[in-house]
C-alpha cells in the first residue's frame, strides 16, 4: 500500500471504520438494535481508531502512516458530510420534493436512545451517528485509495448510495420510485464523493 502501510493494516482499518454502516445493515436485516450496536460496537471501534491515531504520533513510521491516512480520511469525510448536508435541503427546496432529507437522522436517534423524534437527546444521538458514518466512510476511502481522486471519490460515494438504496427503503419506509429519495441521495452522495476525493488527494500530496 502507498505511504508505508500493508494490505493487512488497511483491512484492519476498514474493519474498524465500517462498523457504523454495518450497524445499519444489521438493524435493517438482522434486527440488531442500534441501541446495542452504537454503544457496544461503534463507539469501542471509534476508541480503537483514536488510540491508533494517538499511538501513531510516535516514531514508528508504519504506524504513523496508518494514523495519517485515518486522520486525512476523517477530516475529509467530515467536510464532505457537511457539504452533503448543506446540498440536500437546497435541492429539496429548488425541486419541491416532499421527502425529508434528514429523516434517517431522526430515526437513528429514536433507535439509539428509545426516545421520540424531536427529543433533544435523540437528535444529538442521531446527528452524532450520522457524522460518524460520514467520517468513517471517509477513513475507509483514504485507506483504500490513499492518493484520493475526484472520480474515484464520486464512484465510492455512489457505491454507498447503492447500499443505501438497498437498506433505506425498509429502514426509512421510503420508496425507490420517490424522486426526492433518489435525487437527494444520488446528487448528495455525488457531492460528498467529489469533495472527499479532492480533499484526500490534496492532503495526501501535502
Amino acid at each position: 500500500m502507498s505511504r508505508g502501510i500493508t494490505r493487512v493494516e488497511a483491512l484492519l482499518g476498514l474493519a474498524l471504520a465500517c462498523t457504523s454502516g454495518a450497524g445499519l445493515i444489521a438493524a435493517t436485516f438482522l434486527g440488531v438494535p442500534l441501541s446495542f450496536s452504537a454503544p457496544f460496537i461503534v463507539l469501542p471501534t471509534a476508541a480503537i481508531l483514536a488510540g491508533i491515531v494517538m499511538a501513531g504520533r510516535g516514531d514508528e513510521a508504519r504506524l504513523h502512516a496508518f494514523a495519517r491516512l485515518i486522520l486525512v480520511g476523517a477530516a475529509a469525510g467530515l467536510l464532505a458530510t457537511i457539504a452533503y448536508d448543506l446540498s440536500r435541503p437546497v435541492l429539496r427546496a429548488v425541486f419541491g420534493f416532499t421527502f425529508d432529507p434528514f429523516r434517517a437522522i431522526h430515526i437513528f436517534g429514536e433507535l439509539i436512545t428509545g426516545r421520540p423524534a424531536g427529543d433533544a437527546w435523540a437528535e444529538v444521538a442521531g446527528w452524532t451517528y450520522h457524522f460518524w458514518n460520514g467520517i468513517s466512510f471517509g477513513m475507509m476511502f483514504a485507506l483504500i485509495r490513499p492518493k484520493g481522486g475526484v472520480i474515484l471519490g464520486f464512484l465510492w460515494a455512489e457505491f454507498l448510495q447503492v447500499l443505501m438504496m438497498a437498506v433505506y427503503p425498509a429502514f426509512l419506509r421510503a420508496r425507490l420510485d420517490d424522486p426526492g429519495f433518489l435525487v437527494l441521495g444520488l446528487v448528495g452522495h455525488g457531492l460528498y464523493g467529489v469533495v472527499l476525493g479532492w480533499l484526500v488527494a490534496r492532503w495526501w500530496r501535502a
